[in-house]
């Protein structure tokens, strides 16, 4: 059986996936802090329960990326001809889908406690002699909550986008955004401290519509990449031009009459065919053999294009 060569990042990169890799144990020691300073905190509000929960959540990514990276790059082997690669997409798709459900959970959750007009109460606690109020405690809890990942979002989007690490980008664009979670968290304590019964469950409810946003969001992407959309690069919204670059450059070979190319995502790699109608056939076996190394070469998040000759190249 013919299996797939070992696949192997060029060395800035992989010194990149490195620092990534480092970087990611320290966002899951820090956020393991925030969910167990956020537990302390909980109280009865619905919105810090909201989240608490998206805390929690937030560990699926770092926790995904540091196990698949530790199998994808395995060798393909006759059980496993293409490699190990997809790895990466199974962990995004299950993050993705967590999410979502996690979401809905809380949305749920919240909705019943406001239609049934639950009333909840934050009390008062004795620190150092002093009685202090909750909600306070609450608040600060929040804080902390929202400040490490919105700092370590920037280091973790910026390695993201070098390396091409969906799981490890949609992380950052959440941490990023967590900003959102916590203001509504406060406002919903702080709508308690008023006397506004409702604030704490609308708040949580609105933290929950956020989680399903971002579920939906991110597995929207996984789903795409699972059935073999036109793949992209981390940071763009647009298609990848790597298939008219590779087309372009097979049709600039002198034994090329013309040249189509189509490829897939594989994780934070790229494989795919091109199809070439040659003007003869002198020669070429050692001309695909030639170009095959061209194109593989011509950037880094290619790990395989296979290189078939046909009579003529249909519709797209």
């Amino acid at each position: 059986m013919k299996v797939r060569a070992a696949y192997r990042l060029p060395d800035d990169k992989h010194r990149a996936v490195e620092r990534l890799v480092r970087l990611e144990w320290l966002n899951l020691v820090l956020r393991i802090s925030i969910v167990a300073v956020m537990y302390f905190a909980l109280g009865n509000s619905q919105a810090m329960k909201a989240g608490w929960y998206e805390d929690i959540l937030s560990l699926l990514p770092a926790i995904m990326f540091l196990l698949v990276v530790r199998f994808r790059d395995r060798t393909p082997n006759e059980r496993y001809p293409y490699g190990y690669q997809r790895l990466t997409i199974i962990a995004f798709l299950a993050a993705s889908v967590a999410l979502l459900m996690m979401g809905g959970f809380l949305l749920v959750d919240s909705l019943i406690k406001l239609v049934s007009m639950e009333h909840p109460t934050i009390g008062v606690i004795e620190l150092f002699g002093h009685s202090i109020w909750m909600g306070w405690v609450m608040i600060a809890a929040l804080a902390y909550s929202v400040v490490i990942p919105l700092t370590l979002g920037f280091f973790q989007e910026r390695l993201a986008e070098q390396v091409h690490e969906k799981t490890v980008y949609a992380d950052a664009k959440m941490s990023k955004a967590d900003w959102m979670t916590g203001l509504a968290a406060a406002i919903g304590v702080l709508g308690v401290g008023a006397g506004w019964w409702w604030a704490d469950a609308l708040a949580g409810a609105l933290i929950s519509l956020d989680i399903i946003s971002d579920g939906f969001k991110n597995l929207r992407e996984a789903v795409g990449d699972t059935l073999d959309r036109h793949p992209r690069f981390t940071a763009k919204t647009e298609p990848s031009p790597l298939p008219e670059e590779l087309a372009a450059r097979l049709r600039a070979m002198p034994w090329v009459k013309h040249a189509e190319v189509r490829l897939r995502e594989e994780g934070h790699v790229f494989s795919g065919e091109a199809f070439v109608v040659p003007h003869s056939d002198d020669n070429l076996t050692h001309n695909i053999a030639e170009a095959t190394r061209a194109l593989n070469h011509h950037d880094w998040r290619l790990y395989e294009i296979v290189i078939t000759p046909l009579p003529g190249v249909g519709p797209r």
